[in-house]
């Protein structure tokens, strides 16, 4: 593998989903375009959310409880509405995947199936800095295997940025 700046040019020219990058507001620091690898928040914004927040909203106000089998998007379907785009992301059949709850809950429930400690084998790693709800739902499932949180949850820092 070649290690320098114009190979890294090359590649973004060869990348078929370069031009992906316009549908997003990318921040300026400096003025400068930031280079985001931010994976456990928020990533850049669509430049189209604004738009389908705002219908939503309208839908919202305009409907109440009944936005749930009326809105332009019915809100009860949206789990069904997002599962054949997001098996094509992941890899999958349509009806293996669904779209629900939110990160700390998902968690929970992706620790729940899998986390089987052993007496050798208990420890979770995990960034330094997670959200704090995360950080609760790791220490809330390793006391529920009578493991001690401070030794069980080994959390990693970043190294520092190359310049």
């Amino acid at each position: 593998m070649i290690n320098s700046l114009e190979y890294a040019r090359q590649l973004n020219e060869q990348d078929t989903l370069r031009e992906f990058r316009q549908r997003f507001h990318i921040p300026l620091i400096n003025g400068n375009e930031a280079v985001y690898f931010n994976g456990n928040s928020l990533g850049l914004q669509p430049k189209t959310t604004k738009y389908y927040i705002n219908q939503e909203l309208e839908d919202w106000a305009q409907l109440g409880v009944e936005g749930h089998v009326h809105a332009r998007n019915p809100w009860m379907e949206y789990h069904e509405q997002l599962s054949g785009t997001l098996s094509k992301i992941i890899g999958c059949l349509q009806e293996e995947v669904v779209v629900m709850s939110q990160l700390t809950v998902n968690l929970h429930l992706l620790i729940v199936s899998f986390y089987r400690p052993t007496k050798l084998r208990y420890k979770i790693i995990c960034e330094a800095k997670a959200f704090p709800s995360d950080q609760y739902a790791l220490q809330s499932q390793v006391k529920f295997h009578r493991y001690d949180p401070a030794g069980a949850i080994i959390k990693v820092t970043q190294r520092e940025a190359i310049q």
